[in-house]
């Protein structure tokens, strides 16, 4: 049986901030009260400072909960991945909000759905959370812009980045099934276990049909009332500017 992270707390703040992480991530805690015995099969306990002292178990495999969820999950899986693998990999789909994985030994340690804009800081706080662990990066072929935006960001952070064929990796779902945030995320998870070939720093140069989806999109978020003009709509394509930044340079002209 696999290892697994436990929430032993009667602390309802605490229990809520963690379980809704969790959740997003699709990541099953086993939960228990402080009092009851720890299963042999739990690899990690997350507790209260005040409720440790009451706990039987390893020390060094009591993880206190702070006011920080993401980092608290992101060091438990640390923990309880951390002896088993050397290397962990990203999977990335990319995509305007880009499915990402965190593999280690073809296990899947965390999954999030991000905005292009919150990749590389997610990175970051991964690689801050694994410092010890050569880390690799799997980006699918496809969404050209946003795909080549991503490795020059991620180049940015001296990851090696690896670009893999996606083709096959969106699951068909079944009667009942739905939901793009999961789409994307299994997308990720398989892109993840794909090995691609090592890719270095990408040269933009947008069509004029990626120009035009740009200033289309800048007239949505406008409701219509401004279209960006193709200058700052090819600085946008080619990673130069945000959107928010090309519409607010363009209220100012």
């Amino acid at each position: 049986m696999h290892k697994t992270i436990a929430l032993v707390t009667d602390d309802f703040p605490v229990y809520h901030s963690i379980i809704e992480e969790a959740r997003s991530r699709q990541l099953n805690l086993l939960v228990l009260n402080p009092k009851e015995r720890i299963p042999p099969h739990v690899g990690v306990i997350i507790t209260t400072d005040r409720e440790s002292e009451g706990i039987d178990f390893s020390h060094d495999r009591i993880l206190i909960a702070d006011n920080r969820p993401q980092a608290t999950l992101d060091k438990a899986l640390s923990i309880l991945f951390g002896e088993d693998f050397k290397q962990i990999i990203i999977g990335i789909d990319p995509g305007k909000y880009p499915g990402i994985a965190v593999v280690g030994n073809n296990k899947t340690i965390s999954v999030h759905h991000v905005s292009v804009g919150d990749v590389c800081p997610l990175i970051k706080r991964i690689m801050k959370e694994f410092g010890n662990k050569t880390i690799i990066v799997r980006i699918g072929h496809g969404a050209r812009l946003i795909r080549s935006q991503l490795i020059n960001g991620i180049l940015d952070l001296g990851l090696a980045v690896e670009m893999v064929d996606e083709t096959g990796t969106t699951p068909v779902f079944g009667k009942g099934v739905h939901g793009q945030v999961i789409s994307d995320i299994i997308a990720a998870i398989n892109i993840a276990l794909i090995p691609g070939k090592i890719v270095g720093k990408q040269f933009i140069e947008p069509s004029n049909g990626e120009v035009r989806v740009i200033q289309e999109t800048s007239r949505e978020y406008s409701n219509g009332r401004s279209t960006i003009p193709r200058l700052l709509a090819r600085k946008v394509a080619k990673g130069e500017l945000t959107l928010d930044e090309a519409m607010e340079r363009h209220r100012n002209d």
